[in-house]
């Protein structure tokens, strides 16, 4: 947007040396007149021109940068990815935490579960059902 309003501006500034120029060549017109100088009216009228040419020129470099701005069509499909990829974000960040309050919670169920073997093996005697303790036979 700030571009756009760049451009305006150079497009008036450019108006401005375009009238001015203009003002030039009918000054430079009119004192030949008076004058009867053909020599500086030939050395203003290629003053003249040289302007002109510069403020084609400027005015074809506006024209080009003009163009090359994004419509606002455009602009709007940009904000719309924006935002859609905000939105993205903010469920990705939900679900991170979401995923993380239950890896919390299942570590919790994990060593309620250990603590549960723990206290059964102690109250057993400490013997687990796979130890082979006195029974084994012997050849």
């Amino acid at each position: 947007m700030e571009d756009l309003k760049g451009m305006r501006r150079w497009a008036i500034v450019a108006g401005v040396w375009a009238v001015a120029a203009t003002a030039l060549a009918v000054i430079a017109l009119v004192k030949p007149a008076d004058n009867k100088n053909e020599e500086s009216a030939a050395a203003a009228n290629q003053s003249i021109n040289r302007l002109q040419d510069r403020f084609d020129d400027r005015f074809e470099q506006l024209e080009e940068r003009i163009d090359r701005l994004p419509q606002s069509s455009e602009l709007q499909q940009l904000e719309d990815r924006v935002n859609a990829v905000e939105d993205d974000s903010k469920q990705a960040a939900e679900d991170a935490k979401a995923a993380r309050d239950s890896i919390g919670k299942l570590q919790d169920q994990v060593k309620q579960v250990e603590e549960a073997q723990k206290d059964q093996d102690s109250s057993t005697g400490g013997s687990s059902p796979n130890s082979s303790g006195g029974n084994s036979q012997s050849p």
